[in-house]
């Protein structure tokens, strides 16, 4: 079971039953971060000290290191199902830098529709992807939908299938093991 704790700027935060009570002693407020465009849940710790005054606690960060300790070295918090007010236990998980990005919703400027297509002024769809931040070319292409499954067939080569946010993730499962070397 799940609970919600209302934030700032009309935003609610779901945790579990069993975090309910621990994390709501301290006031929390609803942060928009302008890269991401997503709100997290913030709680401000005094450090006592001249600078920083003060120090940004995130919830799933307190939520995580309550259950799990320390987070890996290299790793962040990251939200699997990208929705950053949702702070249950078992939406939260270690993830590097680049297994972040790979799991970020498409971008706002996107105009393809798909991940990893762009259209060239020739009037070809182009496939690309970014892999440990390098970009590989995966091909021109007269349709876009043929582009978006060339990227789908590249996440799955090159990065970690539970990270990986796919054009056409119920067509892969079906046909990934045929498409994978």
């Amino acid at each position: 079971m799940s609970k919600t704790i209302q934030l700032t700027q009309g935003q609610m935060v779901v945790v579990d039953d069993e975090d309910y009570e621990w994390i709501s002693e301290w006031k929390w407020y609803a942060y928009l971060d302008p890269c991401t465009q997503s709100f997290y849940a913030l709680h401000d710790v005094v450090t006592g000290q001249k600078s920083p005054r003060l120090r940004h606690l995130t919830m799933h960060q307190a939520i995580w290191e309550r259950h799990n300790g320390s987070k890996p070295k290299g790793c962040q918090i990251d939200h699997a199902d990208r929705n950053t007010l949702n702070n249950i236990l078992s939406n939260l998980r270690p993830a590097t830098r680049s297994q972040q990005m790979q799991n970020q919703r498409l971008k706002s400027s996107n105009t393809s529709g798909y991940r990893g297509v762009s259209l060239r002024a020739s009037g070809k769809w182009v496939a690309q992807i970014t892999v440990d931040r390098k970009r590989i070319f995966l091909g021109y292409f007269t349709d876009k939908i043929d582009a978006a499954h060339a990227y789908d067939v590249a996440a799955l080569t090159h990065h970690d299938p539970a990270f990986a946010q796919l054009n056409f993730p119920r067509a892969m499962i079906l046909v990934s093991d045929s498409l994978l070397p």
